[in-house]
């Protein structure tokens, strides 16, 4: 049983990038597929950073005390402004360390 599976998923996988780069796939996506594209860095990094900033170590949403969100609003801000991704990083990492050396 094991092996058919093995099997049939090496030729779904096969027979799905055959047909991308063969020719038989159009060319161009229809513009509503584009458009649903344009969306997914913004959904996947949402899904990373969200929790990453609200989540504690308790697996509890972290609003008071949290010196993450604060550093999270000020990259936002920043990342809005200058549109640079190493002002971003700099920006909040700086924010999140000065907080951080504050409240200890």
């Amino acid at each position: 049983m094991i092996w058919a599976i093995m099997i049939i998923s090496g030729l779904l996988t096969f027979a799905m990038r055959f047909v991308m780069l063969s020719g038989v796939a159009p060319r161009k996506l229809p513009a509503a597929f584009e458009e649903a594209l344009s969306f997914v860095p913004i959904v996947v990094l949402t899904a990373i950073i969200v929790p990453a900033v609200l989540v504690g170590t308790d697996e509890s949403i972290m609003l008071l005390d949290n010196t993450r969100l604060p550093a999270a609003i000020i990259a936002t801000f920043v990342a809005l402004v200058s549109r640079s991704v190493v002002m971003t990083i700099s920006a909040g990492l700086a924010t999140l360390w000065l907080l951080a050396f504050l409240a200890a």
